[in-house]
């Protein structure tokens, strides 16, 4: 009897440790959404190309690995890559320059995956890429069935984010790193976003890519543009994911919500 009432109560502590748990996490998730001060109208104009790839919204974060690709499969709609170059010019996934060494291959990430075309993949460009190697990552796509529809570069405004948009392909522009830095002031307020309407107005990119502190701004500032949004604060399992991942449901303009894992 004294054995069945110390599981009983060893029960009951676990359900009410996990109970708090989930009711901080929720409180501290509806904390992260909450909206910013407005220090001017929000823009309508959202300058963009077309969403062609999935409508899927998760997606995790650097997937540069066949066995992470393989260990992801079933659980996320699409792979965030980083692209580089060798020493001889051959492109390879990679996040570092110590990384090369691995000698890892986009076919390797691609032959990993059960269906891979009905994926789509964030390939982040650490380095810039010629032509010839952008129709590269076309031609292996295609070799796997993968529409260049489901192919979005990642790259920061200049040539490299010009030639993506020459070549037809999704282009996903990074927000400037200060832009949710405006310490209040109206004036730095209405720099930043002009500076960026500017350059949307400029790549028209199919969205922008930007870390979940900057999302609060991007929405209230510019909630028609399309955004790709990624949050890395938390790589173990929380429930955290789930709850941003429902308040990101809701909100039609976010068309990637990418996390990251620490199991691999």
């Amino acid at each position: 009897m004294r054995r069945s009432r110390i599981i009983l109560y060893i029960i009951l502590l676990a359900v009410f440790s996990f109970g708090a748990y989930a009711a901080f996490m929720y409180v501290y998730t509806e904390w992260k959404f909450l909206p910013v001060e407005l220090l001017q109208e929000p823009s309508a104009q959202a300058p963009h190309s077309e969403w062609k790839a999935t409508d899927d919204l998760l997606y995790i974060h650097k997937v540069n690995t066949p066995r992470r690709a393989e260990n992801k499969d079933e659980s996320y709609d699409g792979y965030e890559l980083d692209i580089q170059t060798d020493s001889q010019g051959n492109l390879a996934i990679a996040h570092d320059e110590d990384d090369l060494a691995d000698g890892i291959k986009l076919a390797d990430i691609f032959s990993s995956v059960d269906n891979p075309s009905e994926k789509s993949y964030w390939l982040d460009l650490k380095t810039e890429l010629t032509e010839k190697q952008l129709d590269q990552i076309v031609l292996t796509a295609q070799a796997f069935g993968i529409p260049k529809e489901h192919l979005l570069l990642e790259s920061g405004p200049g040539p490299m984010a010009k030639l993506i948009n020459k070549k037809g392909l999704g282009l996903l522009l990074q927000v400037p790193e200060d832009f949710d830095k405006d310490g209040g002031n109206p004036q730095k307020r209405k720099e930043l976003n002009e500076a960026l309407l500017k350059q949307w107005q400029e790549y028209k990119p199919a969205a922008a890519s930007a870390s979940f502190g900057k999302y609060p701004y991007l929405r209230a500032y510019f909630p028609l543009m399309p955004k790709a949004i990624y949050y890395s604060s938390t790589v173990r399992p929380s429930l955290k994911k789930p709850f941003m991942t429902d308040h990101m449901e809701e909100d039609p303009s976010v068309k990637i919500f990418m996390l990251d894992e620490y199991t691999w």
